[in-house]
């Protein structure tokens, strides 16, 4: 008897010990990169975002994963981006010369799909060879290597034996890829070809016929599908009659979109930037707060909102001081008020294009209201290195107004985080008194909207 009880005893805990066995829930993706100088490897991914750590002396690298999602990454090597498929449990590695990023091999159980993105990559430059090419190409020509192209990958992608679920997504990618395609022929062929009155004819195929705003799947697996909903819902948006566009779009999105997961990453990637943008600050935190359903999306924005609060229109500026005056001495804004006029103020950089392409509208404008009750600053948010290139550009651009130097990116210099500037060129409207008109006034290349707002102010 004593000895049945021993043996069902030793029977309950080889089975306890069964039971609390752990459960692999990772992958490790490893790697080696020849010739390969920088250490920037980063694995990127829908809702992921990870910097892996590069080994320079090995060459090497390795990473334990966990994963929400089986599917679609793409490894970013410096400047150069490989397709990856992971699964959770599957260990993947990668082997690379980075001068020669073609010859890669793959190792694992997914290594068939990743090879498979190597074969769709050379696709691309035999039937392709460029966008550039690609895009200019007459109506006719265009449409028939669009579906030589998609009929290529089609058959590519069976031929290799892929897995069943995958190939199902994967058919789905190609298909979205040449209807993604065909709704950029328009802009780019006007834009290659100089012909900025191109139509395509009646029979040009119709991309977004039933096209689907709320596919969940495809949302996740399909960065072409991606695109394309983004973009119709930008245009969606552009065509109404709107004074605040990214208040109308978070409504856009709200009217357009059904699926949860579509709606709030929708709103979330709009929101980063558009809550900076918005003139109407309140009216698009109470929106976007009913509209979305993710808490996390939520705290981060109300922690945007709240900063933002302390900038709003009527609120008083906050007070930068002691910024290089390219004329000589330190100004500050203290400097700047009690002279009875206003401040069109313009936060700009070196590096930044569409900063510079506002420069001469800019001088157009400072020539109009000269000796009026405005004056124009510009502040240069470019750091210490850049101090040298910020005067010649002054000089190159022969740029007026008071030039200022903060010495400091937008994002490490407190005054400019306290309007959370996000994206630059950035003009902001304070009155005589040092109280903010707008946060967000128009640049000068929306001169109408920007010259009634003056008007307003009886300037």
């Amino acid at each position: 008897m004593k000895r049945l009880i021993l043996l069902a005893l030793i029977g309950i805990v080889i089975i306890s010990c069964d039971k609390e066995k752990p459960v692999k829930d990772y992958l490790i993706l490893s790697g080696k990169i020849q010739n390969f100088k920088k250490k920037d490897v980063t694995l990127e991914g829908f809702d992921f975002n990870k910097k892996i750590k590069f080994d320079k002396k090995t060459g090497s690298f390795s990473d334990t994963l966990r994963i929400t999602k089986n599917g679609y990454y793409k490894l970013a090597v410096n400047k150069k981006r490989f397709d990856l498929y992971l699964t959770d449990t599957v260990n993947t590695a990668i082997i690379l010369d980075y001068k020669k990023p073609e010859k890669v091999t793959f190792k694992g159980t997914n290594a068939n799909i990743n090879n498979y993105f190597i074969e769709k990559k050379k696709a691309w430059k035999e039937f392709i060879v460029s966008a550039n090419q690609f895009f200019s190409l007459p109506e006719e020509d265009f449409l028939n290597k669009a579906n030589e192209y998609k009929d290529a990958l089609t058959e590519l992608s069976i031929s290799n034996k892929l897995p069943t679920n995958f190939l199902k997504s994967e058919v789905k990618n190609i298909d979205y890829e040449y209807l993604r395609n065909l709704s950029n022929y328009q802009d780019y062929f006007s834009t290659l070809t100089g012909d900025e009155e191109f139509t395509p004819s009646e029979d040009f195929p119709n991309p977004l016929e039933n096209f689907n705003y709320s596919s969940n799947e495809d949302y996740v697996n399909s960065y072409s599908y991606r695109v394309m909903l983004q973009t119709q819902l930008k245009t969606i948006t552009q065509d109404k009659e709107t004074d605040d566009y990214y208040l109308t779009y978070l409504e856009t999105v709200d009217n357009k979109v059904n699926d949860s997961l579509v709606k709030n990453d929708l709103l979330y990637k709009d929101s980063k930037l558009g809550i900076t943008r918005t003139d109407n600050l309140k009216e698009y935190y109470d929106k976007f707060m009913a509209y979305s359903t993710n808490k996390e999306h939520k705290d981060e924005l109300s922690k945007s909102y709240n900063i933002l609060k302390t900038t709003a229109k009527g609120q008083p500026a906050p007070k930068f001081k002691d910024f290089e005056n390219y004329a000589g001495g330190k100004t500050s804004l203290d400097d700047l008020l009690g002279k009875g006029k206003y401040l069109y103020i313009d936060v700009w950089a070196t590096w930044c294009a569409y900063c510079k392409r506002e420069i001469p509208l800019l001088k157009k404008l400072e020539e109009e209201y000269h000796g009026k009750d405005i004056e124009f600053v510009s502040i240069s948010v470019d750091d210490k290195k850049q101090h040298e290139k910020w005067k010649q550009t002054i000089i190159d651009r022969e740029m007026t107004g008071v030039q200022l130097f903060s010495g400091k990116k937008q994002g490490d210099l407190e005054w400019a985080q306290k309007f959370l500037i996000k994206g630059l060129p950035k003009f902001i409207i304070i009155d005589p008194d040092g109280n903010i008109v707008n946060p967000n006034a128009p640049p000068p290349s929306q001169g109408e909207k920007l010259l009634d707002i003056f008007d307003g102010l009886g300037i």
